[in-house]
């Protein structure tokens, strides 16, 4: 049995979490059969999943009588029968840190096309009345909107265009005298026609609307009445134009304005982003934009957005290397000098390199690694090899039975330990992470670092740099358990600074 979700409220959802799914705003979403409002409202599913846990997730059109057209997924259409609900399936991979599907939907509306069928279908004695090229106009008309009512890929253009040619052969017919039987299927279809989705002439279309509901009404109409309120509805019906669906394109203005663009390398697409975003949000402002115009306005945008690519993360090694810079060579050894110098010459090759990004993450954290180690073991002139190797003698016993990192005894008054993770996390096991531990009013106590359970945490002492203690924990108990993480400085009692659950 899939385990139990938990879905916070509106006001505390964490836009910044990496969503696991995408989709344009115009679904319904339930997720294991429950709706997911805030997943409709914001285009993001960013549920909390066990790891291995088998998900579906079914969208359906945002409306009834709205059917789905095209689905996308991932850029790649997908084959599907039932126009109504669509369900993906799939087993969440708490690995996986880049799992994202994007998906797309194309809506349509049929309902003002099957009324219109309908309207022909009941037409059959007024068929039979009208002249033959008539009836081979309004048969063609009959059988063109039945396919295209058949055809469950069938795009609202052609769907509109379908019943308005159906339309037009129903408006050939003849009319009996003080028959109201046509003007009455075309208020049913009048009444069918959301105008939210229309743009035009829409008080017209409410008064031909009015008046034609009046003429019905009356017990004996006259002819004319009769002829001249269908007219009058008929054009106002054919006055309006259905309104482009910008739900695509509105998400993809809202990814592009959600993203700080120092945070991305100099290339062709971070160029190219600020007018793009500029002539896709013109479209979105533009009533009377077509759904050509929004669908062009939308890939163009898109493809851009994937041509982004975000830099690597060098303010640790900025950091360092500052530390680094600020140290007089002049009262250290030449061995020890010149390891440093290599170390900072390869991070400094790595900082000016704009060109880094994620995918180079790696070569920045050796650099990073490489240049601690290099000032840490920093030898002063006149002292022994272990001299200031008392740290690096701290490095090589990394482990200690339960975890825990040798400290010194000295003790200073008011010393307290900052820990730069205060927050509860998971760490799935095998997988490390490193604390960064500063030191405020004790210059010359060393923290010692602990995790509560040595079966659950192990501990590794990993570099100095002034007051800061830079230790690693390795998760090597099983799923579920949790521990502690702790500093004491000498003379003091251990703090907790957050706990760490395996994952």
């Amino acid at each position: 049995m899939a385990a139990a979700h938990k879905y916070a409220d509106f006001s505390g959802t964490d836009f910044n979490k990496k969503p696991v799914m995408l989709f344009s705003k115009n679904v319904k979403v339930f997720v294991n059969g429950e709706e997911d409002k805030i997943a409709e409202l914001t285009g993001r599913l960013t549920g909390d999943f066990e790891d291995g846990e088998e998900v579906t997730v079914t969208f359906q059109p945002y409306a009834d009588g709205r059917e789905f057209a095209r689905i996308v997924i991932n850029g790649e259409s997908v084959d599907f029968t039932d126009t109504k609900e669509y369900s993906y399936t799939f087993t969440y991979d708490a690995d996986d840190k880049s799992m994202q599907l994007d998906f797309a939907f194309v809506i349509v509306d049929k309902q003002v096309l099957k009324a219109t069928i309908d309207a022909a279908n009941a037409c059959g004695d007024e068929v039979e009345a009208a002249i033959p090229e008539v009836q081979d106009i309004f048969n063609e008309a009959l059988e063109a909107a039945n396919t295209v009512y058949a055809d469950i890929h069938a795009t609202q253009a052609e769907i509109d265009e379908a019943w308005s040619d159906l339309m037009d052969a129903l408006h050939l017919l003849s009319f009996e005298e003080g028959d109201t039987s046509a003007l009455e299927s075309l208020i049913d279809v009048a009444d069918l026609i959301d105008l939210d989705q229309y743009f035009g002439d829409k008080d017209a279309f409410t008064e031909a609307l009015e008046a034609a509901k009046d003429v019905c009404g009356e017990e004996h109409p006259l002819a004319a009445d009769v002829d001249e309120a269908y007219n009058n509805l008929y054009d106002a019906m054919m006055s309006l134009t259905r309104l482009a669906d910008k739900s695509s394109l509105q998400a993809a203005v809202d990814k592009a304005d959600s993203l700080d663009l120092n945070d991305y390398t100099d290339n062709d697409a971070k160029a190219a982003l600020p007018d793009a975003l500029e002539a896709a949000k013109e479209v979105l402002a533009d009533e009377t934009a077509s759904q050509e115009a929004v669908d062009e306005q939308t890939i163009a945008l898109n493809d851009i957005l994937m041509g982004l690519r975000r830099k690597a993360d060098k303010s640790e090694l900025n950091s360092i290397l500052s530390k680094a810079q600020a140290v007089d060579t002049s009262e250290y050894t030449a061995a020890s000098v010149a390891t440093l110098k290599s170390a900072m010459n390869r991070a400094l090759a790595i900082i000016d390199d704009k060109d880094m990004t994620e995918e180079d993450q790696p070569k920045v954290d050796r650099a990073t690694r490489a240049l601690a180690s290099a000032y840490n073991a920093l030898v002063p002139k006149g002292a022994s090899s272990s001299g200031k190797g008392s740290t690096s003698a701290n490095i090589g016993n990394a482990y200690g039975a339960a975890g825990v990192v040798s400290a010194s005894q000295s003790v200073a008054a008011n010393a307290y330990v900052v820990s730069d993770t205060t927050v509860n996390f998971m760490l799935k096991r095998g997988q490390a992470y490193c604390f960064k531990m500063t030191v405020v009013n004790g210059n010359a106590m060393t923290p010692g670092f602990t995790a509560g359970n040595g079966d659950v945490l192990k501990t590794q002492f990993v570099a100095k740099i002034g007051n800061d203690y830079y230790y690693r924990v390795y998760a090597i108990g099983t799923p579920g358990q949790s521990t502690g993480v702790y500093t004491t400085l000498p003379g003091n009692t251990p703090v907790k600074h957050c706990a760490v659950t395996i994952g």
